[in-house]
């Protein structure tokens, strides 16, 4: 009856797992052609790869396309493993979707069999695994699985060799009857209990959130917890807090401190334990990611800065870092120290920067558009369009090759400076280069940066008809104005319009009167809702202004 009821089980699983394939084929291939660059996994690839001929391989992957979603190199990998333990091509050719299994999965599978006492491990036992983790012990010896002699308890307790593994006496009673996940899980409870301390709360938490730890070999949870232990430093307490450690892998992370020791001059060892989740990254993926930084002109400084990009893939940091080129507002934050704080956070700042955008809210820094959900929240409510300046600066600093501290002084003596986007700085910049003004010209007026580039244009078409100069009184005995005195008197030009207040760096389309403006501000998206990541929805009553309230004073600017 079991295995009547067992093969229907699995017949219907077999079925919904290859339902979902077929209808994530599609998208897949879509997503690998954006990320990699075409890979032309068919019959040849295989037959030249695993082995066999391009028959056999046709034949299979008509039956199973899914494994044209896969990469090569996973491929490879899970190949390589296979006859690592002894599979042949005969093996994999009558299970094929085995190599839809990630190799370290299939390797850590493949212990775990052992330390439980499986004998004779066949490609389709492995196949199957979590059938066979959800059989009584009974079961797997009356199907020839596990030997009836063995003692699989003791055999499970005899794996641990860190420590003298003490176990319930009651267990020796029926302890057939219980099925081989529950009883792993039993003993990985006295293992974490007496190794670490752990309170029976302390188990609640980690089989609540990670309840796939009870796949995990016996054998890889005491290497890590001796890596962590003994390399790294971490605590009881620590390692019971990131309980997703003990999912680690310990070649890995000796991998890690052995073959990057060190980034921007600071122990890899004291980063690891700063920010545990690196851990979980593979070593080659984390020098690859490295690499990609690198390549991009960003110093492993900024690395120090946004510890949790070495949490993401590489082909995800760098599908980011070149997204930095593409979005204006992003792509002036790229000098900036904190700009893997971007990348890292990309996708949520682009939510934040199209929401910012329908509310007209110019000054996105990189703070707001990475920084938490509720000082985002707070931001969007309160309607301030300003910055505290940092983006600007930052930014001047490297083109100009300036101290951020006299960038500062010099535009915090213009009342508004805070109010205009890096964006705007960074164009006005760059449109005087192209007018063929130095750095230097640039810098001695450098509050012009903050102003209209069409107010700009004005000017300097003005400066450069006599007849207006002469109406100005300006007399040099025919002698040209130097660039440095141009860009000074574009900026007397502009600020004389508006006497002097500093109000001149506002265009129409920020200065105009807009009624009701209640009525105007968009939504959050339905996704922004109170549970979402961004915050909570602004209030209705929130409003927006692109200037600063003013109390009915007039203040003139000092330009010197």
């Amino acid at each position: 009856m079991f295995r009547q009821r067992f093969g229907s089980f699995m017949a219907l699983l077999t079925r919904d797992v290859n339902y979902a394939a077929r209808r994530f084929l599609s998208s897949a291939n879509e997503m690998m052609d954006a990320r990699l660059p075409q890979e032309d996994l068919g019959p040849n690839f295989f037959a030249k790869n695993i082995g066999s001929n391009f028959m056999r391989w046709q034949s299979i992957l008509k039956k199973h396309p899914e494994l044209k979603t896969l990469r090569s190199k996973d491929i490879i990998n899970t190949n390589r493993i296979l006859g690592k333990l002894s599979f042949t091509l005969e093996d994999i050719l009558s299970k094929p979707m085995i190599l839809y299994t990630n190799e370290m999965t299939i390797e850590n599978r493949y212990i775990v069999l052992k330390e439980c006492g499986f004998e004779n491990i066949t490609i389709s036992l492995l196949s199957k695994f979590v059938s066979a983790m959800n059989r009584t012990i009974a079961t797997l010896k009356s199907q020839n699985h596990i030997p009836f002699e063995t003692d699989v308890v003791e055999r499970l307790r005899g794996t641990f060799t860190d420590i003298e593994l003490k176990l319930p006496a009651e267990w020796d009673q029926q302890v057939e009857e219980i099925h081989l996940k529950i009883l792993r899980q039993r003993i990985l409870n006295c293992y974490l209990q007496q190794k670490l301390m752990a309170t029976p709360s302390d188990l609640e938490k980690i089989w609540k959130t990670y309840g796939r730890l009870r796949h995990k070999s016996f054998y890889s949870v005491q290497s890590i917890v001796d890596v962590l232990h003994n390399e790294l430093k971490f605590s009881n307490e620590r390692i019971i807090k990131n309980g997703f450690l003990l999912y680690g892998d310990a070649e890995n992370v000796r991998r890690i401190i052995e073959e990057k020791p060190n980034i921007a001059g600071h122990n890899i060892r004291e980063l690891l334990y700063k920010r545990p989740k690196i851990m979980m990254t593979s070593c080659d993926a984390l020098l690859t990611t490295l690499k990609h930084i690198k390549h991009y002109g960003i110093g492993e400084d900024a690395i120090l800065r946004c510890l949790e990009i070495l949490t993401l893939g590489p082909d995800t940091v760098l599908e980011r870092l070149k997204d930095l080129n593409e979005v204006e507002e992003f792509k002036v934050l790229s000098t900036n120290p904190r700009v893997l704080r971007l990348v890292h956070y990309q996708n949520k700042a682009r939510l934040r920067l199209d929401y910012l955008n329908q509310l007209k809210v110019r000054c996105a820094s990189l703070h707001i558009l990475s920084c938490g959900s509720e000082a985002f929240a707070k931001f969007a409510r309160d309607g301030s369009d300003r910055t505290k300046g940092r983006d600007n600066v930052v930014y001047l600093s490297k083109v100009m090759n300036k101290p951020e501290n006299d960038l500062r002084n010099i535009l915090s003596r213009h009342p508004n400076w805070c109010h205009i986007p890096a964006t705007q700085v960074k164009n006005c910049y760059e449109y005087l280069l192209g007018k063929t003004f130095t750095t230097e010209d640039i810098y001695n007026n450098i509050h012009l940066l903050l102003y209209p580039i069409k107010r700009i244009q004005e000017k300097l078409k003005q400066l450069s008809d006599p007849d207006f100069l002469q109406v100005l009184k300006f007399d040099r005995s025919n002698k040209k104005l130097t660039k440095n005195e141009s860009l000074t008197l574009v900026l007397y030009l502009i600020e004389s319009e508006f006497h002097f207040t500093g109000d001149g760096l506002w265009t129409e389309q920020h200065t105009q009167h807009v009624e009701n403006f209640n009525n105007l501000l968009p939504d959050f998206p339905e996704s922004l809702n109170k549970m979402y990541k961004y915050g909570l929805k602004p209030l209705t009553s929130a409003t927006i202004s692109s200037k600063p309230q003013s109390d009915g004073k007039t203040n003139e600017y000092v330009f010197s």
